[in-house]
């Protein structure tokens, strides 16, 4: 089955790479899922408790339509491929035309390297591997925005088919400093103490996806506040309707913003 035949790196598509560039295929490979179960209380069998991906790779098949005997011109848009796949090396978002408004953020886990450049009809691989976040999510983010108040709750709808993290700003209205923020999400709670959130800044609570490293970020002007926070370490929420509340010390406007995740 031909999965696509487009398949871009930040926004670089290959087949625009060099006019001899012939995608063939771009499909993904087996994933690999870990499940955890315990046993029934009947004493027979076992009750999955939680399922997870850890990990899709994505394999991109193609060839170089110059003659054969043209070694210098293979060779030249061989290694421009290599160079185009080389822009995973640290983590690319990954797009594809099946997919359209989706993206995967992954590594280069196998380039193409030289192969035989005198087949005509040989075809290269490059395998892209998503393990950070092995999940395709949506380019363009859903969010609700609060109005301005001291306290406040509302509700966010989460597309997808898996949990995803979100993300929030809580934005300084009043014109003084505040103190403290307690945040509810899905029943998980961070209370922020001790901070100095000045006036017409905002407090951000994020993940940084970069390179093979995805971890939990809040900020206030770009300088951590984590060692400020307790309760909750990240806000991870399921698809459908999720509650949200926040307390302030002063009036702030509060947004939360998710990325649906899809297997």
């Amino acid at each position: 089955m031909i999965w696509s035949r487009r398949v871009a790196l930040n926004g670089v598509y290959l087949d625009e790479v060099h006019e001899a560039i012939v995608i063939r295929r771009v499909e993904p490979a087996d994933g690999k899922e870990s499940i955890t179960a315990v046993p029934m209380a009947s004493g027979y069998g076992q009750r999955v408790t939680t399922m997870r991906r850890d990990m899709l790779d994505m394999v991109v098949r193609f060839a170089i339509r110059i003659r054969h005997d043209d070694m210098e011109g293979r060779s030249a848009v061989l290694e421009a491929v290599n160079s185009w796949a080389a822009m995973a090396a640290d983590g690319a978002f990954m797009t594809v035309n099946y997919k359209p408004n989706r993206r995967l953020w992954v590594v280069l886990a196998q380039a193409p390297g030289e192969g035989s450049l005198w087949d005509f009809n040989k075809e290269f691989t490059i395998t892209f591997r998503a393990y950070v976040v092995p999940y395709w999510e949506d380019e363009i983010e859903s969010s609700v925005t609060s109005g301005v108040y001291t306290s406040g709750s509302m509700m966010i709808t989460v597309p997808g088919s898996t949990k995803t993290e979100a993300k929030v700003t809580v934005a300084n209205k009043s014109g003084m400093t505040i103190t403290s923020v307690i945040l509810t999400i899905a029943g998980q709670q961070m209370l922020f103490s001790g901070i100095s959130l000045g006036a017409n800044q905002s407090l951000v609570i994020d993940h940084v996806q970069t390179g093979r490293l995805y971890y939990l970020r809040a900020q206030i002007a770009g300088v951590s506040v984590l060692a400020k926070r307790t309760g909750a370490n990240d806000f991870r929420l399921s698809p459908g309707n999720n509650s949200i509340s926040f307390s302030a010390s002063r009036a702030v406007q509060v947004t939360v913003s998710v990325r649906g995740r899809y297997l």
